[in-house]
Order: structure tokens, then sequence, then C-alpha cells
């Protein structure tokens, strides 16, 4: 169980710094560049996935495995997650009348725990226990 408390908390504080290195990286490219608002939130977006690829695979799950074969696995939790977010905020709003800032709340918490739930029993769980079952 702490095993499991402790790569929660390191799981969320990865995602504050990468929220922070993905929205600095938006506001520069506009701000500093004059990069449009959907191109910049792109490249933001895909920076702050990279770091967190990259201190999730180190600080939160410490997989030895080459990014070779985990970053596949985590760009595809990622976009499951993602589409997850987007029909909870979709259906929210359309089917059950949720206000769409309170939806987005919902949309995010099912994001954040999808992508927790994938790295730990998809991406970076397999390696350190190739010979043990998978525990939730």
């Amino acid at each position: 169980m702490m095993g499991l408390m402790r790569q929660s908390l390191r799981f969320g504080a990865v995602g504050v710094v990468n929220t922070a290195i993905g929205l600095t990286a938006i506001y520069a490219l506009m701000f500093f560049f004059g990069v449009g608002p959907a191109l910049a939130n792109a490249i933001g977006y895909t920076i702050g996935l990279a770091v967190s690829f990259v201190l999730n695979r180190i600080w939160t799950f410490g997989d030895s495995r080459s990014i070779a074969k985990a970053l596949p696995l985590y760009i595809l939790v990622a976009v499951i997650s993602y589409l997850l977010n987007l029909s909870v905020v979709l259906l929210g709003t359309h089917h059950f009348g949720v206000g769409p800032y309170l939806v987005q709340f919902f949309g995010i918490g099912v994001y954040t725990m999808s992508m927790f739930l994938g790295c730990r029993w998809f991406v970076f769980q397999a390696q350190k226990h190739s010979n043990a079952p998978l525990k939730p």
C-alpha cells in the first residue's frame, strides 16, 4: 500500500511540474514568438507530455526499459485517457446538463486516474514485475 501511495503522490507532483512547464511553453511561444494559440497549445502539450513521460518513468515508477519500448505504450495510454476525458466532458454537457466549467473537473479527474492506472498497470508495471502477476 505504501508503494501505491508513494507512486500516487509522485504522479501528482509530476503532473504539477509538467503542467507548469507546458503552460510556460504555451505562453512563451505566443508572447515571444508570435505562435498562434492552437499551435502553441499543441507544442506545449507535447512538451508537457514528454516531461511527464521522463519524470514518471524514472522517478514515479522506476522503469529502466529502453524509451523505445515504453514510449509507444505511454502515448497510447495518454490518447486513451484524453478520449475518456473528452467523453466525460461531452456526455456531461450534452446529455446530463452539467455546466461546461464544472464538467471539466470531472474530465480532468478521469484523465488523471486513467493515466495513473494505465502507467502503473500497463506502461511501467510490466517491466518491474515481468515474472510476477500484476498487482492493482
